[in-house]
């Protein structure tokens, strides 16, 4: 009963895909069921997409990590551009407020920053992290002193950039293996708080990412 009311609701959610008719639904051509599958798999993407963040136009790509999941996807509004099905990340978890040397990946909303095409990581992406809220949430914590808070805004304004010098950390991004081997890749969670693909997925990555490309992690 469930599968045939999930069915039914699809058909019905299918009048607002454009170009596929009920007709087509129903009709045993295997082009025309070949379109209705494929509008069906791009209508479950859409109902499945995770919220667009706030700023982001709906023809803009953008990132969303899953690290519980393992799997990075960019979206272009709720429509997947990209999926790649496994990741690695830091070999301490996941935190909102990361500390330097602490090993884990910060969770949150950033954007990329720096892009350095001569990585030994094949490419890496840089997000800032510390963003200013963590940096002021950190601060009111007690995690930044006055000083290091004082030093964080001057940086950023100084440079546009987070200073990666504090007791946050910094230098977080997504980026490929590089010379890793790949069977340490798959087998355990390695980095000092990045989020690692392979050098393929990585390049697969650069035509949708740039500075300026939002991204979102989750844990």
């Amino acid at each position: 009963m469930t599968k045939w009311l999930t069915h039914a609701l699809l058909v019905g959610l299918l009048y607002w895909v454009p170009g596929i008719s009920l007709a087509a639904v129903a009709a045993p051509d295997v082009a025309m069921k070949d379109a209705t599958l494929s509008s069906l798999e791009t209508l479950w993407d859409f109902l499945d997409a995770p919220a667009r963040p706030d700023g982001v136009g709906a023809n803009e790509p953008w990132v969303h990590i899953d690290l519980l999941k393992r799997e990075l996807v960019v979206y272009q509004g709720g429509i997947r551009l990209e999926s790649i099905p496994y990741l690695a990340y830091g070999a301490a978890g996941s935190q909102a407020v990361r500390l330097q040397g602490s090993k884990q990946t910060p969770t949150g909303i950033f954007t990329i920053r720096r892009v350095n095409r001569n990585s030994k990581f094949r490419l890496f992406f840089g997000i800032d992290y510390p963003t200013p809220q963590i940096a002021q949430d950190a601060w009111k914590e007690g995690i930044l002193s006055d000083k290091d808070y004082r030093y964080y805004l001057s940086y950023r304004k100084r440079h546009g950039i987070a200073p990666a010098d504090t007791p946050l950390g910094g230098y977080i991004g997504i980026h490929g293996l590089g010379r890793s081997p790949l069977w340490i890749h798959r087998k355990r969670d390695w980095t000092a708080g990045c989020v690692a693909v392979t050098n393929a997925e990585i390049l697969a990555l650069n035509k949708w990412l740039d500075v300026g490309t939002k991204v979102v992690i989750r844990g």
